[in-house]
């Protein structure tokens, strides 16, 4: 256990159900995947090695386009 990370391997993130209902949702890293789970612990989906950037990318397109229609509400 020498080689052991203690490093953080889980956030908690505020979330939405389907529904609009307040959730919390968690982003975990194994082995070097990113794992999403939605509210309940429901697993959603993992990304790895250049997936990890390209949705990166694209988040931060989307929610761009959110601050955009925001300001022009």
């Amino acid at each position: 256990m020498a080689n052991e990370v203690s490093e953080r391997r889980e956030w908690l993130v505020r979330c939405a159900t389907n529904r609009g209902e307040p959730a919390v949702c968690s982003i975990e890293v194994s082995q070097g995947v990113i794992e999403i789970f939605g509210p309940g612990d429901s697993f959603c989906f993992s990304l790895d090695g250049d997936l990890i950037d390209g949705f990166r990318t694209s988040l931060d397109e989307a929610a761009q386009r959110v601050r955009t229609d925001v300001a022009l509400a």
